[in-house]
């Protein structure tokens, strides 16, 4: 389980964005928009933001991260893409 300070100062790493947490999943959710391709946030035409990608879609994914051993795993390349 996750403290609440910890959880107090966490953001997604690719957004900056509030995340939720699941104690029963232990994992760590933020539903803002990112590439489905390689989890960078994505502009309101949806382009996504990372220079090397640059796909544009209209399709986007939340970022689920997990946690092991009370610690999260906040590493982008390693995050669950959740369809939204």
């Amino acid at each position: 389980m996750v403290s609440k300070e910890l959880l107090d100062i966490l953001a997604c790493p690719s957004c900056k964005g509030d995340l939720e947490y699941d104690q029963e999943k232990d994992t760590l959710t933020c539903m803002n928009k990112h590439c489905p391709e390689c989890g960078m946030p994505v502009d309101e035409n949806g382009k996504c933001q990372d220079e090397e990608c640059g796909k544009v879609s209209d399709h986007f994914a939340g970022l689920c991260y997990r946690v092991e051993d009370d610690i999260p795993i906040m590493l982008i390349y390693e995050a669950e893409k959740i369809p939204r």
